[in-house]
């Protein structure tokens, strides 16, 4: 086979005798938490004139401009002619011999390790496209919320694809019973003022609409529709349903010497955010007419903003660049202001060639304020301080409004950790396909039970192979977030096992060592109210507090959102007769958020439709079955499925059925190391949608 290797579209020159060995895994069954991608041992590049071109004379670190090795870059293997692997390159060093450079030492990497580098240790308070579903009280969105959910602000949902927030019922502080009679004297579900419940309440934000900003942010594409024979989790009806608690810390919203401290949302705070985009160009030179400040690195930018309130008010001002999230400055008032300036002084673009900034200017206040009209002013400085030029912009009158900031309640939590909670939970795998840029995600049973077949009998090196037993645990342990809340510990004391959690074993004690799959995500037990005549009402609440009642923080809360129908027992003194609320399983309860079988607090039935049942067991049992063995084979595979092979298919050698572990395969010898598991039984989808 023809090996080609090009970066950044350029076709590289390669070493005769060096050897490029890929590795190809999906699901590794020595550690069944970590979805892979393809990736190669370290190799050499030749340092021709050509490579050389590409990688700029690395070696030569006096050149302004060169190859930057801290960024990956885009690559493609090819073989005759064709695209076997798609991703990046990184250059880790250049050996030299006798003074000049001889090779290049690079590593390739296929495109779903990348989501690493493109997340880095952002936080899901960095996505700035969930500013679409901030709320305004004034509009009613709160109640909006609770009640029917929210599709934005203003506009109360409809069904369950547009309720994109809600403020389901998980209460910071009290614990609610029911009384139609009104008569008891701890806080009733049946009578207290919604203005009093809201206090204590969060809003959650849809996770599918996490995915679509992570998309939007990072500038990726993930398979959100169908497509024939691929199903996309992310478009399934389980993840529809599936919500983020905003509840980021556990701290007073309120001043230390309130005599009864509130936790929910801050319902007093003004505020306004300001960005580029809300200015006008009004002279000089306009630097935004891209939409964003590009910074080269000759020039030293200065941006005022003069800001002109009618009243003198307590003001906060908070400047940070939207692109990378980084606090550029930070100032309080705290006698009160009415003229002033926010100066952001010298920006540049650090050791970059040029930098582009998308700054928001957020006020925040206790009071509200209005605002004259106000005016921003840009210069730009050569190195020593010298005026280049300026631009002058302009925006209308404002009011600080009482708003509801989606970010500012988002979980202190990475987006990587994110996307490997959801990847934990569901058993999903990732994978990128010839000619597409698209990232796809499944559950894996899905992806299993899609793949083809190929008999490749005839292209086994027959002189030695090696049969495996299939994983060396006898045990699995499948664990949420140590349990807070107040009644997931009493499940704990009560059953010596934390709510939620599953420990799978062998049905025979065989020698094996127990692995963990450890989940970044809270659990907790949910609370089907009781009336005054001892009846469940079926209004089911959360309560978010420790052994001593007090409120707690604990680890990111997902949850199936639930519209309960609260008809027969109508909650707050407004009597509405629907509301939104938790749920640890689907309405339907086809689905549940915990990995061994639990009640349903809806219901109060057994749900064995669990996490391991529908997601895990088929992957799992089929490694503990005593026929499953994983079967190293030599192969000799043609072009024709080298290049067309895909994870999900079936190896046939000798009339024995395999699924693929994984391909180590040597480019320049063309052949692979095969790891395969024997198929017992076949998979079947777990995921309709």
């Amino acid at each position: 086979m023809n090996l080609e290797l090009y970066i950044d579209n350029t076709r590289v020159d390669l070493f005769k005798d060096e050897a490029i060995t890929i590795t190809d895994t999906q699901q590794n069954v020595r550690d069944i938490a970590l979805v892979f991608a393809p990736f190669s041992q370290q190799f050499n590049l030749p340092a021709s004139s050509t490579n050389n071109k590409i990688f700029k004379h690395y070696y030569n670190n006096d050149i302004i401009n060169g190859y930057d090795a801290r960024f990956r870059v885009d690559a493609i293997i090819k073989l005759d002619g064709a695209d076997f692997k798609v991703g990046k390159i990184r250059l880790d060093s250049v050996s030299m011999k006798n003074n000049k450079a001889h090779a290049y030492k690079v590593v390739f990497f296929g495109n779903t390790t990348s989501l690493k580098d493109i997340f880095g240790d952002e936080n899901l308070s960095a996505l700035n496209p969930l500013s679409t579903y901030d709320m305004v009280l004034n509009n009613n969105d709160t109640l909006d919320a609770f009640r029917y959910g929210l599709q934005s602000s203003g506009l109360p949902a409809t069904n369950l694809a547009n309720r994109n927030v809600t403020m389901p019922l998980v209460t910071l502080q009290n614990y609610y019973s029911y009384d139609s009679t009104n008569t008891i004297t701890t806080p009733n579900l049946h009578n207290v003022a919604w203005t009093q419940l809201r206090k204590e309440l969060k809003p959650a934000i849809k996770c599918k609409r996490i995915i679509e900003a992570i998309q939007t942010q990072y500038n990726i594409q993930f398979n959100m529709a169908n497509e024939t024979g691929i199903t996309s989790f992310f478009d399934s009806d389980v993840f529809d349903e599936l919500y983020l608690w905003l509840h980021r810390e556990k701290t007073p919203i309120t001043n230390p010497e309130t005599t009864v401290p509130l936790f929910g949302i801050d319902l007093d705070q003004r505020s306004k955010k300001l960005t580029f985009a809300d200015f006008t160009y009004t002279s000089g030179t306009d630097y935004l007419s891209g939409g964003n400040l590009v910074v080269s690195d000759i020039y030293n930018y200065t941006i005022r903003i003069a800001l002109d309130c009618n009243v003198g008010i307590d003001l906060e001002i908070i400047s940070r660049d939207k692109l990378t999230n980084e606090l550029l400055d930070y100032q309080t008032r705290i006698t009160p202001a009415n003229n002033f300036n926010v100066t952001l002084r010298d920006l540049n673009s650090g050791t970059l060639s040029s930098r582009t900034y998308d700054i928001e200017f957020r006020l925040n206040s206790s009071s509200s304020g209005i605002f004259d009209a106000e005016t921003m002013l840009i210069t730009r400085t050569l190195k020593d301080g010298t005026p280049v030029d300026s631009g002058n912009y302009s925006y209308n009158a404002f009011n600080l409004g009482q708003n509801i900031f989606i970010q500012d309640y988002l979980p202190d939590m990475k987006v990587l950790d994110y996307m490997t909670t959801l990847f934990k939970l569901f058993n999903l795998t990732a994978y990128t396909k010839r000619g597409s840029s698209k990232i796809y995600v499944e559950t894996l049973d899905d992806f299993m039970s899609n793949g083809n077949t190929h008999d490749i009998s005839k292209y086994i090196v027959v002189d030695k192979n090696t049969i495996d037993r299939p994983i060396p645990y006898s045990r699995i342990n499948f664990n949420y977030a140590p349990s807070v809340t107040q009644t997931s510990l009493r499940y704990l004391n009560q059953f010596s096992q934390q709510f939620g959690n599953l420990n799978y074993s062998a049905p025979e004690k065989y020698d094996g060592q127990s692995y963990n799959v450890q989940v970044s995500g809270q659990r907790s037990q949910l609370i089907n109210i009781i009336d005054e005549n001892g009846d469940f009402t079926g209004n089911v609440f959360g309560w978010w507090v420790d052994a001593e009642s007090k409120t707690t923080l604990g680890s990111p809360y997902m949850f199936f959102n639930r519209l309960v129908d609260s008809s027969e027992y109508p909650v707050t003194s407004s009597q509405y007769e629907q509301y939104n609320s938790a749920a640890n399983a689907t309405e339907d309860a086809n689905h549940t958020l915990n990995f061994g079988i639990e009640f349903n607090e809806y219901t109060g039935n057994l749900n064995e439709n669990s996490l391991f049942n529908r997601f895990y067991s088929q992957y799992i049992v089929k490694l503990f079955e005593e026929q499953a063995r994983v079967v190293k084979f030599t192969a000799q595979l043609p072009s024709s499925i080298v290049l067309n092979y895909e994870l999900n298919d079936v190896f046939i050698v000798n009339g024995q059925e395999y699924y693929i572990n994984s391909i180590k395969t040597n480019l320049l010898t063309n052949k692979s190391e095969l790891e395969l598991i024997t198929k017992q039984s076949a998979y079947t989808p777990s995921v309709l949608t």
